[in-house]
């Protein structure tokens, strides 16, 4: 969670990669983030990560093709724009998006090219920010990019992409308006691609860390022990009204 908007996509880094450095309970919280996504990757590879921002995952998984649309550190293996994918037919294991997706205003066009990309039986794996009544409260009050299920994606996959100065669009409601309202419509428009599953989780754990932009309140041990108790009993229906962060698994037919 982040307070502050940045009309600089650097500025943003610098800021997340000082905070990443202070904030050892934030880090805790990403690395059990990191590790269940690691967990979910198909066996095939290269494992490609678009979006990487100030390279966290990259440190995590060093095996990754760390990507980003701007050149901003020297953990990326490639420049790449997620609008425009430059990866052959069949030659990609694995997309990594972690909080990424719902920064592109045109998702399913991304999700096409990608599983144009895979190869048979890879995968994309995608960590985003849940849009639950808890999680809209939430992100409501803490965060300032807008969490807004009334956008159409479906409809709005036929039109060209509108203006998208610096990056700075954001709809954090993506993941659920996809795959969780909608995910049979949202599947007939990415063919070739299956849903394995949709997982939410994090209710308390992620906000005490203060995220990015507050303080944080518990010890980093604190935080894993309060998300291993919330994963106990954060199933079903209750899931998807608390959770805050939601991981979405396609795979390539």
């Amino acid at each position: 969670m982040a307070k502050t908007r940045f009309a600089d996509y650097r500025d943003e880094l610098r800021f997340q990669r000082e905070t990443w450095e202070r904030k050892a309970s934030l880090r805790a919280l990403y690395h059990a983030w990191y590790a269940e996504v690691v967990d979910a990757l198909s066996p095939r590879r290269p494992v490609v990560e678009i979006g990487s921002g100030c390279g966290n995952f990259k440190a995590f998984f060093p095996a990754c093709l760390a990507t980003d649309a701007l050149r901003v550190g020297d953990w990326l293996g490639a420049q790449v724009d997620a609008r425009s994918l430059p990866f052959r037919a069949g030659s990609v294991g694995n997309f990594v998006l972690v909080d990424c997706l719902h920064h592109l205003p045109r998702p399913l066009a991304f999700l096409r090219q990608a599983a144009a990309a895979l190869s048979p039986s890879g995968r994309i794996v995608l960590l985003e920010p849940a849009a639950t009544p808890w999680a809209r409260f939430v992100y409501g009050a803490f965060h300032h990019e807008p969490v807004e299920l009334t956008q159409d994606f479906l409809a709005e996959d036929a039109l060209p992409e509108p203006p998208n100065p610096g990056f700075s669009y954001a709809n954090m409601a993506v993941g659920t308006a996809l795959f969780e309202r909608r995910p049979r419509e949202t599947l007939a428009r990415l063919p070739g691609l299956a849903l394995v599953g949709v997982r939410y989780t994090d209710v308390l754990a992620y906000p005490l860390t203060g995220g990015f932009g507050y303080r944080d309140y518990l010890s980093p041990g604190t935080v894993l022990s309060l998300r291993r108790a919330e994963g106990r009993w954060l199933r079903g229906r209750m899931a998807a009204r608390l959770g805050l962060k939601m991981r979405v698994v396609l795979e390539k037919a």
